[in-house]
């Protein structure tokens, strides 16, 4: 009998190459932010770079070698990424020694906290109090150190169950996230932003993940359903008609009344195709505002929306401000994300999943096999509009005030640009392209003033200073979508059966390849 061929090793995937780009972005990061600041300071204080550049003591060989780790690492994937592209199914080398690597910088870097942060062992960072504390930079280059242990030490099974490995590190990310970034003001504000722009289109790209990825309807009005979910919290939950509704009975009105809505436009125009029932929606997503705006039926409040929305409270314990105590609200908004997943990862799976992209493939063919393709598209319909309902009312709650300039015609396209850069049809990927929209539109762009200015400063060029940038943040945003399709037409992390149907190389149906990875 003959001996079975070999067994060729499996290139890298998608979820691989996100977590050690991911992990070495937060070591890179971590490196030049400063490691220890004093607590009436913001980002004041020797960074990594600073401290290995000059001898303080047996710390300083500590950080030389956690440096050596950073650019060992650096150079091995820039190595990697060299490879393949030269050959796309060559294996990866030395990923377990990567992985040894990877874990003694986050040994170096809690040895170094502990030397400075705890014992105050020798000047490493500079002259720094008793009251100094350990900034964000420690924590970013731990968690950074951290995920590259996880991607090169388990490859193999990050390779085989990639959507569940980026779900872990998530999730643990996540969970972490408040207490990495703890230390400095600029720390409440990344944790706001997690929770007021990443949390929400996150839940919006799931959302509308399962019309346009599932069932394959374009849907151009998607912020209405947010709205419609937000005004729902707000008239139920302040004084503006004198309902007062627990909070968690409210996630649950706003997503049933948007659910309702998109019965009640889907009935009647779901029997229309492709652009037709995108102008519809588009329609949709007008009149909403508008009527908002005009204060219909005397509900909205008008231009100036509804205000005094009760604080959203768990066990007695209420979640204070906003803007002062941003925790819980990243928390909870974390719990519904996780739990939206699961509910979509079965719907998915289920028979109901299976019809969805059989329609999206051919409607005809889905028909002539006894599938009800109007109820089938409603259901896609409903569903995706109660996830956007139910972001709408953690939104309104979260805020504490709902107004008509929160659901323009750019929250529909932000979402759809979520769902196509992250992977049409791929849950992991909507998730993942919500994040990245988000982060590049409302951190990255509304900061690149301050780090020009920074940038000009350092190097000598104080004309990136006086540049406004505000003036191109879409011209900015524009080009790194474009490239980002250039180079990834797919998306981010596509689902199967999306990448077999945009190569045109399919040998079994599509619906077949749902819910493969």
């Amino acid at each position: 009998m003959p001996d079975a061929p070999p067994r060729q090793p499996e290139p890298a995937g998608t979820a691989f190459w996100l977590l050690a780009l991911g992990g070495l972005l937060l070591v890179v990061t971590g490196w030049l932010l400063p490691w220890f600041v004093e607590p009436t300071s913001s980002g004041v204080g020797f960074s990594g770079q600073d401290a290995a550049v000059s001898f303080n003591g047996p710390g300083t060989l500590l950080l030389d070698l956690l440096g050596v780790c950073m650019v060992c690492l650096l150079v091995g994937l820039a190595a990697d990424a060299v490879r393949r592209r030269r050959s796309p199914q060559s294996p990866l080398p030395l990923t377990r020694a990567r992985g040894a690597i990877a874990l003694a910088g986050a040994a170096l870097t809690l040895l170094i906290w502990y030397i400075v942060g705890v014992q105050r062992a020798e000047p490493l960072f500079g002259t720094i109090s008793a009251d100094a504390i350990a900034d964000n930079a420690v924590w970013m280059t731990l968690t950074g150190f951290l995920v590259l242990a996880f991607a090169y030490g388990l490859r193999g099974w990050v390779l085989r169950h990639g959507g569940v490995a980026l779900a872990i590190v998530a999730v643990c990310f996540g969970a972490a996230f408040p207490f990495i970034f703890n230390a400095s003001n600029n720390g409440i504000d990344i944790i706001v932003w997690g929770a007021q722009f990443a949390g929400i289109y996150t839940l919006l790209a799931l959302g509308l993940n399962v019309v346009v990825g599932f069932a394959g309807l374009l849907d151009l009005g998607y912020a209405a359903f947010f709205a419609i979910g937000a005004y729902t919290t707000a008239s139920l939950a302040s004084s503006a008609h004198g309902v007062h509704l627990p909070f968690w009975v409210l996630l649950f009105a706003g997503a049933a009344v948007a659910g309702l809505f998109g019965v009640i436009l889907g009935a009647p125009t779901l029997r229309l195709r492709s652009d037709y029932l995108a102008i519809v929606t588009l329609g949709f997503g007008e009149i909403v505002p508008d009527m908002a705006t005009n204060n219909a039926f005397n509900q909205t409040g008008g231009p100036n929306g509804l205000s005094g929305v009760d604080q959203p409270s768990l066990f007695g314990h209420n979640f204070g401000l906003f803007g002062i105590n941003p925790k819980p609200y990243f928390y909870a908004i974390l719990v519904l994300i996780v739990l939206v997943i699961l509910v979509l990862r079965n719907l998915e799976r289920s028979r109901l999943g299976r019809a969805w992209v059989a329609l999206r493939e051919d409607e005809i063919a889905a028909a002539a096999t006894g599938i009800n393709t109007v109820t089938t598209k409603l259901l896609a319909f409903s569903i995706g509009a109660s996830v956007s309902g139910f972001a709408g009312a953690f939104f309104g709650a979260m805020l504490g005030s709902v107004g008509p300039e929160n659901f323009s015609f750019a929250v529909s396209v932000t979402a759809i640009s979520t769902v196509v850069l992250g992977g049409i049809g791929n849950i992991t990927g909507a998730a993942v392209g919500g994040l990245v929209v988000s982060f590049v539109i409302f951190w990255v762009l509304p900061h690149l003033q301050g780090w020009g200015t920074t940038l000009g400063a350092t190097t000598g060029v104080p004309t990136l200073g006086t540049i406004d940038y505000s003036k191109y943040t879409y011209i900015v945003y524009g080009v790194i979508l474009i490239g980002i399709m250039l180079v990834r037409p797919s998306g981010l992390i596509p689902s199967r059966a999306r990448k077999i149907e945009l190569q045109g190389t399919q040998t079994e149906s599509l619906a077949a390849t749902q819910g493969r990875s």
